[in-house]
């Protein structure tokens, strides 16, 4: 009776670790940042908007100070290029080291980056000029601020962090936390006169499309990862484990068990066929006959 194949799934790790993932996970966010695209346009090229928004930024001038204007002006940029960047590589070591978990660490670097990258390619193709503050009066509009990159930061990070951490720190905690850091960055960015109200809100669907598309991405990133460095495995498997054999299908692993008993049947009927019996006969002499 043949010995079946065995299965050549994937290891556990590989086949049960993934982040929150919708089906269409790229075709979503896409739509997602293609309307907010089409709603920026379409203010950007309404003054009315502006100007009533303006008004807005304008209404806060009697709670602006020094003090507050400093406090703002560090919390916007700290979640601002380049500074963001840091604030991931923090939490990805905290991950890493702390809770011993490559797979959570680079699930959480690769989707806080996509997001982040995600934000700032729609702010650039938008390109709806940002106001400027200066002697407490709203001046000339410079840079870009739909949506806020601050704020698509402050919101991708969290929710980034919460589907990432979920087996380590209570999400509940986590989600609190988000929303106060992600409404402090909103109230700096308007006190700053860094971004319109309208761009203050229209950041949390960019930073939801970012993050869908980083978790996707993640998905297919990180178990890759996983099993070329050997995440998870005993310190001493480690260095092996770019050098284990390739995996085969059930046929190729059928296939070769079979060549290999058919292998070792044929040695052993070498080894069993000798030749032909023989007996070693008496040799007679002549002078033994003659007697």
């Amino acid at each position: 009776m043949s010995t079946p194949a065995q299965s050549s799934s994937p290891s556990p790790d590989r086949a049960t670790w993934h982040l929150p993932q919708l089906e269409h996970w790229i075709i979503v966010p896409l739509i997602v940042v293609l309307a907010i695209g089409a709603i920026g346009r379409i203010v950007s090229l309404t003054p009315e908007v502006g100007a009533a928004e303006s008004q807005v930024l304008a209404a806060l001038d009697p709670v602006r100070s020094g003090l507050l204007l400093a406090v703002a002006g560090f919390v916007h940029g700290i979640f601002s290029a380049p500074w963001v960047y840091g604030i991931i590589a923090a939490l990805t070591a905290w991950l890493a080291l702390v809770k011993r978990s490559g797979r959570d660490a680079a699930g959480f670097a690769v989707t806080a980056v996509t997001m982040v990258v995600v934000a700032s390619t729609a702010q650039q193709i938008i390109g709806r000029p940002a106001p400027g503050l200066g002697d407490g009066v709203l001046t000339a509009e410079v840079g870009s601020s739909l949506p806020s990159a601050a704020v698509c930061a402050a919101i991708g990070i969290s929710l980034s962090f919460l589907v990432a951490s979920r087996r380590h720190i209570s999400g509940m905690a986590v989600l609190l936390a988000g929303a106060g850091v992600s409404l402090a960055v909103a109230l700096s960015a308007l006190l700053t006169s860094s971004a319109y109200v309208l761009d203050v809100v229209l950041s949390l669907p960019v930073a939801w499309a970012g993050v869908v598309l980083g978790c996707g991405l993640a998905n297919r990133v990180v178990p890759a990862m996983a099993e070329r460095f050997g995440w998870g495995l005993p310190r001493a498997d480690r260095k092996l484990a770019h050098r284990q054999a390739p995996r085969y299908s059930d046929a190729e692993t059928a296939y070769a068990r079979s060549e290999s008993r058919s292998t070792a049947a044929a040695s052993a009927h070498r080894d069993l066929d000798d030749g032909p019996i023989t007996e070693e006969l008496p040799v007679i002499r002549e002078d033994d006959a003659a007697a």
